[in-house]
């Protein structure tokens, strides 16, 4: 079996910026240990690489950039066995006779704004063969939103996993030096306490706004405390005693969860199902939330896993009393870590995807589908970029808020002005009259340089 991924954003590779990220990586991972799979992709406009196409840890990647997107989208539909889509900004294209599974995965119950983007609207658009939510409220949210056809029958429930080897209590001293290792700079006392994590963007309605008021009451109670961000971009409030880490390596996380003695997610928004509550847990850490959407349901099976009203009083009585009783956290920390390792081990959800593609695959069977394995391959074509300036002789290409010039002589100028109109390699060769070699050498050119597209 072949199994693919498709991500968009914020980023995928090095760093995973956030629980779906790291999903998926973990998955993949996973996935490229087990004999029966054999081989998997994961396919971003977000990998930070100068390669396009390259291989870590048994996982393929390829970089997706530019008006090429789609074309290796429905490629790798083609290609793979089972395509799991992950996007939030990013609109899956309709493919007809696709070899592929296509199994969306919905992270988040909002809708797309201006703002933002959103996982929702592109599970309810889409014409998938399966839809996997990550709890009961993520699929009862979309059951609810889609009563008006027969979408229920392909929604699976499925739990993020915890990957014990990413996610596990680290003695303190040999946390923090770890963490001192990848960071000259941080610098904390054993004095210090409570140390509070945030692992949380900024401007992303996670509840930031609530630490002004509760570092100041901190302070007073705990003149030694200290908050650990992990703000990504510019915050407008001063707080003495924070320290902004900037976004975390998803390796590092389990160093800053164990030197903590408490973890905030103060989200605002409907969570489908927070996975840092569940990794600070995992690394001996108690966790205070507000009860938005799944964290309703997490605080009911997690007792170390506690909730308070969205309010600075409710806030800061809270983590007092948390901090007040450690004896109680400490046992409910052993009660909640058996529940992680019992039901959201990483080698158990594995199983339950791999049980759900071979469902999904048996019922293409029964329904008598012949994937066009697209052996007949079509010839490329090849178009202007839409992004260009053509001067004739000059082209502007605008990337990267930098503006580059090109100087063109008779033969590009052709190529250009002629592919406003997707053409063939023939179909160019018969217009410009040149001679096949030099034709490629050109158009390859062409195509390196964003002037011309290749599809």
């Amino acid at each position: 079996m072949k199994i693919s991924f498709l991500d968009d954003e914020p980023e995928i590779f090095p760093m995973q910026y956030g629980g779906k990220g790291r999903t998926i990586i973990s998955l993949a991972k996973y996935f490229t240990c087990l004999k029966e799979i054999e081989k998997v992709t994961i396919l971003s406009r977000s990998i930070k690489s100068d390669h396009n196409e390259f291989k870590w840890k048994g996982i393929s990647f390829i970089k997706l950039n530019g008006y090429d997107i789609i074309k290796k989208i429905v490629d790798e539909s083609y290609n793979t066995d089972v395509f799991n889509i992950h996007t939030s900004s990013f609109t899956f294209p309709y493919i007809e006779n696709k070899k592929a599974i296509i199994v969306n995965h919905l992270h988040d119950v909002i809708f797309a704004t201006s703002d933002v983007g959103s996982h929702l609207d592109k599970a309810m658009g889409g014409k998938w063969d399966a839809i996997i939510a990550p709890s009961p409220f993520a699929a009862n949210v979309l059951k609810n939103m889609t009563s008006w056809n027969n979408l229920n029958e392909r929604i699976f429930t499925v739990p993020r996993a915890i990957d014990s080897n990413s996610f596990h209590k680290v003695p303190f001293r040999e946390a923090y030096s770890r963490i001192k290792k990848y960071n000259f700079n941080f610098k904390i006392k054993r004095s210090n306490y409570p140390i509070i994590f945030f692992p949380h963007r900024i401007n992303a309605n996670k509840g930031e706004i609530f630490l002004p008021d509760l570092c100041k009451r901190l302070l007073i109670k705990y003149p030694n405390s200290l908050i650990l961000a992990t703000f990504d971009g510019e915050y407008n409030f001063k707080i003495p005693n924070l320290i902004n880490l900037g976004w975390i390596p998803t390796e590092q996380m389990k160093y800053y969860y164990s030197i903590s003695d408490l973890m905030i997610s103060m989200s605002l928004l409907p969570e489908s199902f927070s996975q840092v509550c569940l990794e600070s847990i995992a690394c001996g850490t108690p966790v205070l939330s507000f009860k938005f959407g799944n964290l309703a349901d997490l605080t009911k099976k997690f007792p170390a896993l506690k909730s308070c009203e969205p309010n600075s009083d409710n806030i800061f009585y809270d983590v007092t009393d948390i901090m007040e009783n450690q004896k109680k956290i400490k046992n409910d920390i052993i009660v909640s870590q058996k529940i992680i390792k019992k039901e959201y081990n990483l080698k158990k959800i594995a199983q339950i995807y791999l049980s759900i593609y071979k469902r999904l695959q048996q019922r293409k069977r029964e329904v008598g589908y012949k994937p066009v394995l697209n052996t007949e391959k079509k010839e490329l074509k090849y178009f202007t970029s839409p992004i260009i300036a053509n001067y004739g002789a000059s082209v502007y290409l605008y990337e990267d808020k930098k503006l580059l010039k090109f100087n063109f002589n008779r033969h590009k100028q052709d190529i250009v002005t002629y592919c406003r109109e997707a053409k063939t390699l023939s179909e160019l060769k018969l217009k410009t009259k040149m001679e096949l070699v030099r034709l490629k050498k050109v158009i390859k050119e062409l195509v390196n340089n964003k002037i011309i597209i290749q599809n």
